[in-house]
């Protein structure tokens, strides 16, 4: 197997790790999955390569451990960034049921109950 495709896996897998240290808000937040997106693609097209060579780990070499440890750590940083994007997604559904209930406060309360209709012409 070639050593070159594991170096490149481990540079693009540490950059990753680095990049997920902070999580922006607002508007930096798209950029930031973007480019969070193009990483895990170049992983992943290393991975492909990776797997063509039948790759087998290796507990007792270093650079396997240091791969093993920092995909742990990605998939638990990954984890911490989607948790901050779900929360944002309830916390703006829920802003727009509030704007919704602002606009028109009696709208759970309208019924067909107490409405008279007269008959007579």
């Amino acid at each position: 197997m070639d050593d070159k495709l594991l170096t490149n896996y481990l540079q693009i897998s540490a950059q990753l790790y680095k990049y997920l240290t902070q999580i922006p808000t607002g508007e930096e937040r798209t950029d930031y999955t973007n480019k969070i997106n193009d990483y895990l693609d170049d992983r992943g097209k290393l991975v492909e390569q990776i797997k063509q060579c039948n790759f087998k780990y290796d507990a007792t070499n270093k650079t396997h451990q240091t791969l093993f440890e920092l995909d742990k750590g990605i998939q638990e940083r990954l984890s911490i960034v989607m948790d901050a994007v779900k929360e944002d997604i309830k916390d703006l559904n829920n802003s727009k049921k509030h704007e919704q209930q602002y606009i028109d406060p009696y709208e759970s309360l309208r019924t067909l109950e107490g409405r008279y209709y007269d008959g007579k012409k």
